[in-house]
């Protein structure tokens, strides 16, 4: 085993360690109109909530994903946001900040990683079951997907290639305008 390393396309620079990324918002957030996301939406940087036009709220919490690499110490890792229920979003926000490791909860991922949506663009995203083990104090929360043949759920479980791992930190790289 030894710590990933690869040089990147995108930006021709070696990069140390496994990749990580994260995204700021759940998909859905960019389906709210611009002018109105100020009303209706409450984000920070571990809780989302959207007010649906029918008068209900959405909610998400961000947690990490990880699918091993082959031959490496660290896992590839995402930041990605995951629904609640209202009642897991309560008992999640009431107790952040504590220790949450003996709890956890079921949510929705709505797939929007590259390398890994099967949508076409502009379709409608995939949405993967998943059962979220919240962390210790300052440990965000870890999902792991229900077993399933969807691409992303089949690399958590089996883990990745190294070559596999670049080109995938190569191509996210380059939706996200390079390292």
């Amino acid at each position: 085993m030894k710590r990933f390393e690869y040089i990147c396309d995108a930006c021709g620079e070696t990069q140390n360690g496994a990749p990580s990324f994260s995204f700021r918002f759940p998909p859905y957030y960019f389906d709210i109109p611009e002018t109105e996301r100020a009303e209706r939406v409450r984000v920070n940087d571990d809780f989302c909530e959207i007010d649906t036009p029918e008068g209900g709220t959405l909610f998400w919490i961000r947690v990490v994903i990880e699918a091993p690499i082959a031959g490496a110490t660290e896992p590839f890792t995402w930041g990605v946001w995951v629904t609640q229920s209202a009642e897991s979003f309560a008992r999640y926000r009431d107790t952040f900040g504590q220790n949450q490791s003996a709890d956890g909860s079921f949510g929705w991922l709505t797939v929007d990683l590259p390398c890994y949506n099967r949508t076409a663009a502009g379709a409608v995203l995939e949405n993967l079951e998943c059962d979220v083990q919240w962390g210790c104090t300052g440990q965000r929360p870890k999902a792991y997907l229900w077993e399933s043949e969807h691409p992303l759920a089949v690399d958590q479980r089996g883990g990745i290639s190294w070559d596999r791992a670049v080109e995938i930190a190569t191509v996210t790289n380059a939706k996200f305008d390079g390292c």
